[in-house]
């Protein structure tokens, strides 16, 4: 007896030419002051080791973007863009980024080559590829997403940004951490390609939701689509993405999968890293606004008010 199942709904539309694999923005602006603006850190006396960097090194730096406007697929691995550039248009994005520890990394890099080779055992044709590195295998960051790929025009960038930007410092919401609960698998819109996700378990006390629901009224004012639900209420969608393919996962290709990467004798979508198995968890302290090549950071926890008077303060100590 064959049973015929019907395809899961796309949780994000995911542009082809996707935010995991998003070009390195030509220019960093940061709707929030970061004290005096840089970051120093030494490492003490004989220690012999130098200290982690801070979470806002990554914001500091940056390199042009290609500069080609037509779509080649053959130039990132068979995927096409969903949005094609229109001269006046801004392709615009909102998320969450994660630069992983690590022994996040190294957990996460496992179970994605645990996925990888189940899958090509059940299908040989079946590649899946990892978000976790480029194409010349250095380490990239993951990605929440709390928009869709949306579109602006040149007249609504500052607009949108400024609206955005102050619902979050009213909103006043403090840095927080989420977990996860399984994983799934989920195409884009178009079906051309489809992910191999951690789904985020949002407990009821969770900011995700408000976050989500700032940002879906704030593309609303700007006559674009949120995100989950018409209305921005959607609370089971949240995940990040792990890897990728341009072939859709056969039913054999996701039983092995979820074999390789849910142990049999551990709880369902539980994920631990090795350094002292703690559950992994992801840490949200900012958010990431990217209008065309352009990223901008808006800081949780600090209201306007709050922003300014550190701002003078920095400006009082240099």
């Amino acid at each position: 007896m064959t049973t015929t199942t019907a395809p899961p709904r796309p949780l994000v539309d995911y542009s082809s030419d996707s935010d995991s694999d998003r070009e390195p923005p030509a220019k960093l602006q940061k709707s929030s002051s970061n004290g005096n603006g840089s970051s120093k850190t030494s490492a003490g006396p004989g220690t012999g080791a130098l200290p982690p960097l801070p979470s806002r090194f990554h914001d500091l730096y940056a390199v042009p973007p290609r500069l080609a406007k037509d779509d080649d697929p053959a130039l990132h691995g068979g995927r096409k863009r969903a949005i094609p550039h229109v001269q006046g248009n801004w392709p615009t994005h909102v998320f969450i980024e994660w630069h992983l520890s690590r022994a996040e990394f190294d957990a996460l890099d496992n179970l994605y080559s645990l996925a990888a080779a189940a899958a090509s055992d059940a299908n040989p044709k079946f590649k899946l590829e990892s978000h976790l590195k480029s194409d010349l295998g250095s380490e990239l960051p993951l990605h929440l997403s709390l928009s869709r790929p949306n579109v602006l025009r040149t007249d609504q960038r500052e607009g949108f940004l400024e609206t955005l930007t102050d619902r979050y410092h009213k909103a006043r919401v403090k840095p927080f951490t989420v977990d996860f609960d399984g994983f799934e698998w989920v195409g884009n819109a178009d079906r051309t390609r489809w992910f191999l996700v951690l789904k985020i378990s949002v407990a009821p006390n969770s900011e995700l939701p408000r976050l989500l629901d700032l940002t879906n009224r704030t593309f609303t004012v700007f006559s674009q689509p949120g995100l989950y639900s018409p209305n921005g209420n959607g609370l089971d969608g949240f995940h990040v993405s792990l890897a990728w393919s341009l072939t859709e996962p056969s039913t054999e290709v996701k039983r092995r999968v979820k074999e390789a990467v849910v142990p049999g004798d551990t709880k369902e979508g539980k994920i631990f890293v090795r350094d002292n198995d703690r559950k992994l968890a992801m840490e949200i302290a900012g958010i990431r606004v990217k209008i065309g090549s352009a990223v901008h950071v808006v800081e949780l926890g600090a209201g306007k008010s709050e922003i300014i008077e550190r701002k003078r303060k920095a400006s009082v100590g240099s």
